[in-house]
């Protein structure tokens, strides 16, 4: 499914250069949950960023069913976003002039991810706060809204980025149950995070270490 050959990122600051990822490798396959870990600064959001679309590595290749999505015309890359990766991110990103409904429905492509919507926010105990702002949630409730947001055009993979790192552990719980639940109906994981408890739920687990892969 996704093959990382070799991909190196580098970053200049000034004077001073900084290797984010330094020639890793890496195959995830269909239905892998993958969790990488590693202290702040190792390289594991630059991994993420770069699976999905998002920042081009200064070499190497990221393969999605054998094709480099950096070697194709920029609206084929956008569409590999749009058509097979989902997001979430530890600060949520929703529209804060949006209803949780109208932010959910900003990712619907089709019909039918906007006939499932109903069915998410039951899952996740949002149903009574649909026409809620963002600003009328709770911390957690962001977070679920963000995952329905992510997986309601029922990406491929979905990349999370230290998606617990602002809830408590309660809430923490409710969210990994969702996406295990994600990843058992067929979803594909990639998640970063800097809490040991999560990789409980993978069944991959990778540490990044100044940009290389120290075991996996």
């Amino acid at each position: 499914m996704l093959e990382i050959k070799n991909i190196t990122k580098r970053y200049q600051k000034g004077s001073e250069a900084f290797t984010a990822l330094d020639n890793v490798s890496l195959r995830i396959k269909k239905g892998d949950f993958m969790a990488v870990t590693g202290a702040s600064g190792a390289g594991k959001s630059t991994l993420l960023n770069a699976i999905g679309g998002l920042i081009h590595p200064d070499s190497g290749e990221v393969l999605f069913n054998g094709k480099d999505i950096y070697k194709q015309k920029s609206k084929v890359t956008d569409e590999y976003r749009k058509n097979h990766i989902g997001f979430m991110f530890q600060q949520f990103h929703l529209m804060p002039y949006l209803t949780v409904l109208d932010n959910i429905r900003l990712a619907c492509y089709e019909k039918h991810q906007l006939d499932s919507i109903n069915n998410y926010l039951e899952r996740c105990s949002l149903a009574g706060l649909k026409n809620k702002y963002p600003s009328e949630l709770s911390v957690g409730e962001k977070q679920r809204t963000a995952f329905i947001r992510a997986i309601i055009s029922t990406p491929a993979i979905l990349l999370a980025d230290e998606p617990t790192g602002n809830l408590d552990p309660v809430n923490s719980s409710i969210l990994m149950v969702l996406v295990e639940d994600y990843h058992k109906n067929g979803g594909t994981v990639v998640l970063v995070s800097h809490d040991p408890l999560v990789a409980k739920y993978a069944n991959r687990n990778i540490t990044l270490e100044m940009g290389k892969i120290l075991s996996s």
